[in-house]
Formats: structure tokens, C-alpha cells, sequence
């Protein structure tokens, strides 16, 4: 019978944090949450919620069951929204910062989010010798890590870095830890930086030069007709895709996208139906750099000096949009953009490229 019950609460477990469990009390069995997280162990109880495990009481049992999942979701979306007082808890009776740090970052859904997290944990490690509480950390202490930061890498990854730094103790506010972020005075301006992309000619360009990595390069001429990242391209299926209709969600944001596709990468995805065989529409190396060598091996070949990386096919797409005349804000839905400030970068690099074109025009 208890078969039966296991195989139930395995249904409701297998996408939860906080688990179901059973414990025997007297003649029958109650229902329990369990977290386990860093070695630690979160129980909570559910008030009269409890199996018996008899043929006789399955039906009964099922809706006990349910009962428990439904406590199981509060507390499941209590802990994406990183209000978990178990969490919480831990923190404030042992202060420690990086403990604190790196509960924060595995809370994270997005793989690369929780690698640019990891990465300042790294230094922040290193800097404070793997050792600092919340009441080591003031104005002072804060500036010293910028300045640490900017020694080691540079000023808009330093930027990148400290506003993750900035942004795990406004987690700390929020939980009572420290009164107020100490970092918050504390600027790290970005350097501007240029976004490189490819004009329409030099896609076709480019579509017309043999490359020996034929999965890489129809990737990024895919990404250029449709604005995916190459993360996105790595977890492309087969399944993605109906007719001329592109589905899937993205990895960065865990924002559903739906799009129509267009000719020319309707025809991409003709050659790739012929050249694989698995579910994986491209197959793309894990290593962005070992795509990136490839396509400037490509570029060059083609004879277009400029600096190009997978990104840019993203950028290549937005530029193309704008354009051809697409409005701003489709197409700020179309890249997944949660705000459009970040789409009307592309903006300005049009009004620059009509600038430019203003520039050519003879003299009388």
C-alpha cells in the first residue's frame, strides 16, 4: 500500500525544494515538510495533515497528500522569492557573510547569473581570506574592495561585480542583518562600450563563405535572424519548433518567448534537418570561446574587419529590426527585454549609422 503512497508524494516532490515526508505517531503516520540545504536540516509541520496506509483509506490518504503539496507550493514560492526563514534564519545567528553570499547565489534559476555571482564570490574569498562577519563590513571596508576589484580586472567588470556585491547586502537589509547597505554611496561607473554588429550585406557576405564548422556558423547566422543567445541556441530542440513558429525559454530570464520565423532562418533550419540527427537542433561547444575563435576565423575569411563574438548575432538582429522599420517596443519583446532602456542602446546605434549616412551627402 505504502507503495502506492510513495509514488504519489514522489509526484509532488520531483519539482520542489521543500519536501514531503512521513513520520510514524502512534497508529498512523503525519505528514511533514523537509529542507536540506548546506548540510542543514529544515523541518515543518503540518497541522492535522496525516496517512494511515490501509487499503481501505487510499482515497483518504490522496487528499492528505494533496493537503501537504498544498503547503509545499507557499513554502516552494516563499523560497524563489528568497523570503525563505529558514534561510534566514542561519544567516543571523552565524553573521557569516559568505555563507550568506553563496545561499544567495544557489537561490539563483539562471546558469549564467549564477556564474557572474560565483566569479565575485571568488574574489570576495580571496579578499577577506575566506573569514568576515556583517559587522566587519562598513564604508571603508567597501571602498577597499572596489579598489581590490579594479586591480584585478577591469572597470566594467568591476562595475558588474560590486553591483552584485551591493545587491547581497540589500538582501542583508531586507532580512534585518545590517541596518543599512554601506555600499550604497560607493560608484563604479561602466567605460561605454561599442556594440559590434553586422549590416545586412555582411551577413550574405558571410552566408556565402565556405566555414569548416558548418553547426557554428548556421548558429550565428540563426541568431542573427532571430535574436536568440547562444545559450538559448545550445538548448534548441526540435520540439521548439512548429512550422514557421519558434517557442522555447530563455535561460537567462525564464521568460517564454514565441516567435514567428523568417525566410532566411526557415531555410537554416532546412540545412540543419539534413546534418543532425539528435533533438539538438545545432550542436554548438559548451566553450564560448572555442565558438568564438571559429566565427573570427570565419569573419576574417569573409573579409570583414570587425571583432565579432556569438553576442553579436543578438545585436546583429536588434540593429536589423530597427532597420527594416520594426517599432521599438515589438522589438524589445521579440530579444525578451524586461525593460526597453536596454533596446534603445540598438536605437542609437542606428541614429548613428543615419548620422553617418547624413555626413556622406556632396557640398554644393
Amino acid at each position: 500500500m505504502f507503495d502506492k503512497l510513495n509514488k504519489e508524494i514522489r509526484k509532488y516532490n520531483q519539482k520542489s525544494v521543500f519536501k514531503i515526508r512521513y513520520r510514524k505517531l502512534n497508529n498512523k503516520y503525519t505528514l511533514f515538510l523537509e529542507l536540506q540545504r548546506d548540510k542543514k536540516r529544515k523541518t515543518i509541520n503540518i497541522e492535522n495533515c496525516f496517512v494511515i496506509g490501509l487499503p481501505s483509506t487510499f482515497s483518504n490518504d490522496k487528499k492528505m497528500i494533496l493537503r501537504a503539496s498544498q503547503k509545499q507550493q507557499v513554502y516552494d514560492r516563499q523560497y524563489e522569492l528568497k523570503e525563505d526563514t529558514f534561510l534566514i534564519d542561519i544567516k543571523l545567528k552565524s553573521s557569516d557573510v559568505l555563507s550568506f553570499f553563496e545561499a544567495l547565489r544557489d537561490a539563483k534559476r539562471s546558469k549564467s547569473t549564477r556564474k557572474s555571482w560565483n566569479n565575485i564570490i571568488n574574489y570576495f574569498r580571496t579578499f577577506t581570506k575566506n573569514k568576515i562577519t556583517f559587522k566587519d563590513i562598513d564604508l571603508i571596508f567597501c571602498e577597499k574592495f572596489r579598489e581590490y576589484l579594479l586591480i584585478r580586472v577591469s572597470e566594467n567588470s568591476t562595475a558588474t561585480y560590486f553591483s552584485v556585491f551591493k545587491a547581497m547586502l540589500n538582501h542583508a537589509v531586507k532580512h534585518n542583518i545590517l541596518v543599512k547597505n554601506p555600499a550604497r554611496f560607493v560608484s563604479t561607473p561602466k567605460k561605454r562600450v561599442d556594440r559590434e554588429y553586422l549590416l545586412f550585406d555582411e551577413i550574405k557576405l558571410l552566408a556565402l563563405t565556405e566555414s569548416y564548422y558548418p553547426h557554428i556558423t548556421n548558429a550565428f547566422l540563426f541568431s542573427c535572424f532571430t535574436g536568440l543567445r547562444i545559450s538559448d541556441i545550445r538548448n534548441l530542440t526540435w520540439s521548439n519548433i512548429t512550422n514557421d513558429t519558434l517557442e522555447y525559454t530563455q535561460q537567462k530570464t525564464g521568460v517564454s518567448q514565441r516567435m514567428k520565423i523568417n525566410r532566411s532562418a526557415l531555410e537554416i533550419l532546412k540545412e540543419q534537418k539534413l546534418a543532425t540527427r539528435g533533438r539538438r537542433v545545432f550542436e554548438v561547444p559548451r566553450s564560448d570561446a572555442n565558438s568564438n575563435k571559429h566565427l573570427k576565423e570565419w569573419v576574417k575569411q569573409a573579409g570583414i574587419k570587425k571583432h565579432i563574438t556569438f553576442h553579436c548575432a543578438r545585436h546583429t538582429f536588434a540593429t536589423l529590426c530597427l532597420t527594416y522599420d520594426i517599432d521599438i517596443y515589438t522589438v524589445s519583446k521579440l530579444l525578451g527585454h524586461k525593460d526597453i532602456k536596454h533596446t534603445q542602446i540598438y536605437a542609437k546605434l542606428i541614429d548613428k549609422k543615419k548620422d553617418e549616412a547624413i555626413d556622406k551627402l556632396p557640398n554644393i
